[in-house]
């Protein structure tokens, strides 16, 4: 490429799973196990740890992906080339909604647990409001990452990475001496019905792998260090949520749990009652969803970048600053969008979110699939049916009682469906990538698209909503650029034709 469209590759296997990191612990750890925790009891653990487990499949369709195509993209580079264009396109804009939608819910939210916990520390000072702050908070972001990837991103997001992973291993430890036994038996007070329902909840806990991937042009050793940093990311953060998780129904039994902030309340003078670790946990809170931050505005900017290369976004942000070696005008791009929307009532807009998200991780998957056989489309199809039965048998068991026996028959059906369809996934023949290769293919993809399906089926009807209005948006819009390609192309033929003519 051009120097003024390039990327420098500067970033090792360490800075790489320092992002993934970053990208996943944020002040979730300190929520969402209380979330999960309250249904589960004790058992919450196994929640996290099932949800880990599932997790590691689209991870190793990520790593292997991200090994053979080492541009900067990710799930958008990755379906326009097994899917194409279209498909690529409206993966890549629901990807973009969830991301923008998510981090101005990370900056309001970063805003009031900074402006909370200063005014802890000093009661009297004066302090801008939360608005003001998330614009303040948009701009340092902003700069960071426009700075360079040496200077920026990796040293600040490094720094901080170690500091939240310091508060987090401090707090669990510090627990630990506060835990009653008592309080983790019975381990299973519900039975194991919700620790398998909570496993969907906390598999978004671990959706950091993915930032990994939009590094993949500016890391030094791709084929190596982007399958590392994936796989021992995840392995990180699934260590430090279930620990975590533990602690916590260890201090506070499950059914006295506040969920809405179950970690203040565990250090609060109710049950542990340490102030300092209280105040760490806030400051953990903060530089959680900092990193989280800085994660998610530099996967933003990388695909539109991706995007404006491919003619499918406007030139203007496929520049490469020649200084500082960023897309620094998608960057700016994005951080105007997140100020925009942290600056108005976006907490109802929670429920759109993950859609976005989960569909990219099911095109890796189904990617893996297409791109290691010569029969691309009966794997495309066929990947298709697998997640539609999937989130069809999903639904159904959402209603299974005692007296509804169609749920019981919907379930069993689709069920069955969804396992008959990986039989012709082993009839087809796979080729091995010279890179690294996701191990088991097809059963590990297969495994991923499944799962998948029924993490689809635990979003809210209002993300559904969502995704079909921005799909509808998408497919009129490349209608129109088809159509112009179209008349262009024409007019282009008609001109040569008079010229011939004459």
């Amino acid at each position: 490429r051009s120097p003024t469209t390039a990327l420098q590759r500067r970033l090792t296997a360490l800075d790489l799973t320092l992002i993934g990191v970053g990208a996943s612990v944020g002040a979730g750890i300190f929520v969402i196990t209380g979330v999960a925790a309250q249904p589960c009891g004790p058992a919450v653990c196994f929640s996290f740890l099932l949800a880990g487990i599932s997790s590691i499949f689209s991870a190793l369709c990520y790593a292997e992906l991200s090994a053979r195509i080492p541009v900067s993209g990710s799930v958008y580079l990755y379906a326009f080339v097994a899917f194409g264009e279209f498909v690529a396109l409206l993966i890549g804009l629901n990807v973009l909604v969830d991301y923008h939608v998510g981090a101005a819910l990370n900056i309001a939210s970063c805003a009031l647990y900074l402006q909370k916990t200063l005014l802890l520390m000093f009661p009297h000072i004066w302090l801008p409001s939360t608005q003001v702050i998330s614009i303040l908070l948009v701009l340092l972001l902003t700069c960071i990452l426009s700075f360079g990837v040496e200077s920026g991103l990796k040293r600040v997001n490094g720094l901080l990475v170690f500091g939240k992973v310091g508060i987090v291993l401090l707090v669990i430890i510090v627990g630990c001496t506060k835990v009653d036994p008592a309080n983790l038996s019975p381990v299973f007070p519900h039975g194991v019905g919700p620790v398998l329902s909570m496993s969907a909840i906390c598999s978004f806990s671990f959706i950091g792998f993915g930032t990994i991937t939009n590094a993949a042009e500016e890391c030094i050793d791709p084929h190596r260090d982007l399958p590392i940093a994936i796989t021992v990311s995840l392995l990180i953060c699934a260590l430090l949520y279930i620990a975590f998780s533990i602690v916590l129904v260890g201090i506070i039994p499950y059914y006295e749990i506040q969920q809405a902030a179950p970690a203040e309340d565990a250090f609060g003078p109710h049950y542990a009652n340490i102030p300092w670790a209280l105040m760490m946990v806030n400051w953990g809170a903060v530089i959680g969803l900092f990193t989280t931050l800085i994660t998610g505005l530099y996967s933003q900017a990388r695909i539109y970048l991706a995007m404006a290369r491919d003619d499918l976004f406007f030139h203007l942000f496929e520049h490469v600053s020649p200084t500082f070696g960023t897309p620094i005008y998608a960057q700016w791009l994005c951080s105007l969008i997140a100020a925009l929307l942290a600056c108005v009532q976006v907490e109802e807009l929670s429920n759109f979110l993950s859609i976005g998200v989960l569909l990219s991780y099911t095109v890796v998957c189904a990617g893996v699939l297409v791109l290691r056989t010569d029969q691309s489309e009966t794997a495309a199809w066929w990947s298709a049916v697998v997640t539609l039965a999937a989130v069809a048998a999903s639904l159904c068991s959402s209603y299974i009682s005692s007296e509804n026996y169609l749920a019981i028959v919907g379930t069993s059906v689709f069920g069955v469906i969804a396992l008959l369809c990986w039989c012709p996934f082993f009839l087809l023949k796979y080729s091995r990538p010279s890179t690294f290769a996701c191990p088991g293919c097809p059963s590990i993809p297969l495994l991923g698209l499944t799962i998948n399906g029924y993490l689809l089926s635990q979003c809210h009807w209002q993300a559904w909503l969502r995704l079909a209005l921005t799909s509808l948006i998408i497919l009129g819009a490349y209608a129109i650029r088809v159509r112009h390609a179209m008349k262009t192309a024409g007019s282009q033929r008609n001109l040569n034709v008079s010229l011939a003519m004459q």
